[in-house]
């Protein structure tokens, strides 16, 4: 799993994301060395197919730095990454079958399949690139009128949905309220018990607060969308686990412990550090609104997984 994690993935927001540059670099060398493994030497061969491999790498990874649309948070293994790669759109995090990708994918193929054919049946390797790339060409063609006709379609259907968090509005009854103390908590525990509930009832709100502002700042699908919707998402789960751990810590307390009582406000330290936190995006937010530039806000995001993993590394 390392090794394919290695390969494939790009270790972002705390967790493994399908990398496209790395996905097509090692395609790029297999198809690239084919039609050279007969042709002496064979070093040769694997030279030049490593060669435009790192070209397509590098090329990639720029791309990927530069407009941030490399990698996508994809949840269902390689098999099943690379699926939805070549042949599904993600928008509203679902995937739809996308009927683009579907044809370009068939067009590379049946090119592919016919200069492997010619290959075999005595053409040279000049004639099988020459087949792959027209074939290739017309795949890019199809793609991009596919995809403009997608994104014009698109931008049609969500003509009338509201663009800003200004406008939208959340159903607050789910909302975890404080709760009184029951009679089986020590007593020396009740006023811990109000308190983390209070700090969940906070955390929501600031969570909420976050993913409107999110929202009215970037639009979707966008990777840079995914990534800071995948900080508070594991904002929301390490909070929640803590929370769940304290109270439980609070509702077992049979009597008065200095140990427990120490992992309690070591708990709520870490609660109160995660909203902390939340307030810190939510403001650079705020601040970055109109701003082309977003390296503070990527600064922030930083800080929240930092906070995130040194919490994962104490708990393990």
């Amino acid at each position: 799993m390392d090794l394919i994690n290695l390969l494939f993935y790009w270790s972002e927001n705390n967790r493994y994301v399908f990398s496209r540059t790395k996905f097509l670099t090692i395609l790029t060398f297999f198809v690239t060395l084919i039609p050279l493994l007969d042709t002496p030497p064979v070093s040769f061969g694997l030279f030049f197919a490593f060669l435009c491999a790192i070209l397509v790498f590098v090329m990639g990874f720029i791309i990927h730095k530069l407009a941030d649309i490399d990698s996508s948070f994809y949840m269902g293994g390689l098999g099943n990454d690379i699926k939805h790669f070549m042949l599904y759109w993600y928008e509203g995090k679902k995937f739809r079958l996308s009927k683009t990708k579907l044809v370009s994918v068939a067009i590379i193929v049946i090119g592919f399949l016919s200069g492997i054919e010619s290959y075999f049946s005595g053409e040279d390797g000049a004639f099988f690139w020459g087949t792959v790339f027209v074939f290739v060409l017309i795949a890019v063609v199809a793609f991009a009128i596919g995809f403009i006709l997608h994104k014009l379609l698109s931008k049609s259907d969500s003509s009338d949905e509201t663009p800003s968090y200004i406008n939208k509005t959340e159903d607050a009854s789910n909302e975890i309220k404080a709760i009184e103390a029951p009679n089986n908590v020590s007593s020396h525990y009740s006023d811990y018990l109000i308190k983390v509930n209070n700090l969940k009832n906070e955390f929501d709100d600031r969570e909420l607060k976050t993913k409107e502002l999110i929202n009215a700042k970037f639009s979707q699908p966008q990777i840079t969308y995914d990534k800071f919707m995948a900080v508070v998402g594991n904002c929301h789960e390490i909070f929640n686990e803590q929370y769940v751990s304290t109270v439980n810590l609070i509702n077992f307390a049979n009597e008065d412990s200095e140990r427990i009582e120490n992992e309690i406000n070591s708990k709520m330290a870490n609660l109160n550090s995660i909203i902390d936190k939340m307030d810190d995006l939510s403001s650079e937010l705020v601040i970055n609104m109109s701003k082309s530039n977003d390296d503070d806000l990527h600064n922030v995001l930083g800080d929240m997984e930092n906070l995130i993993s040194s919490i994962n590394d104490y708990e393990d």
